[in-house]
């Protein structure tokens, strides 16, 4: 039996975040959080012979979320051109874990076409003792992977 070596499992804080935004690539250290998925939408099969029935995906759905620290000022932007002209928010982000102590390398995932459920415009808390973040949902709807981890034997 193969035991994985504890060094190789991949840290959640090595790594950054770059969001792409009206063609400006943006480094995001604001970031605490990113986090993306894939929802497959499946039919049921129905088959003479089977006693359960079985699943088939016919579609999918990108859907994520982000939490960052407040002050960064392109989320607010993006909403506030949208209620000005029209203009749908709309970014990439590109996501890269780079944990140098596992041999399992860097990956680094683009997700594209990320469009917000919505955005927080303003915000004071006079009963937290942390500081002000903002989670922002969304969906989008493709992703490509440019380099991927190594598979560990």
């Amino acid at each position: 039996m193969t035991i994985m070596e504890t060094k190789d499992a991949i840290s959640g804080k090595e790594g950054a975040l770059f969001l792409t935004i009206g063609g400006r690539s943006l480094e995001f250290a604001e970031i605490t959080k990113f986090e993306s998925k894939i929802e497959f939408t499946k039919a049921d099969v129905k088959r003479v012979g089977a006693r359960m029935d079985g699943s088939k995906i016919v579609g999918a759905k990108g859907t994520g979320n982000m939490t960052v620290y407040y002050h960064r000022p392109e989320i607010r932007a993006m909403a506030l051109e949208y209620l000005k002209t029209g203009k749908s928010p709309i970014f990439d982000a590109m996501v890269v874990n780079d944990d140098v102590s596992s041999d399992a390398g860097k990956q680094t995932t683009l997700v594209k076409n990320i469009v917000p459920d919505g955005m927080l415009i303003a915000l004071l808390d006079g009963e937290s003792d942390d500081v002000l973040k903002e989670e922002v949902t969304f969906t989008w709807d493709d992703f490509d992977l440019l380099n991927q981890f190594i598979a560990l034997n």
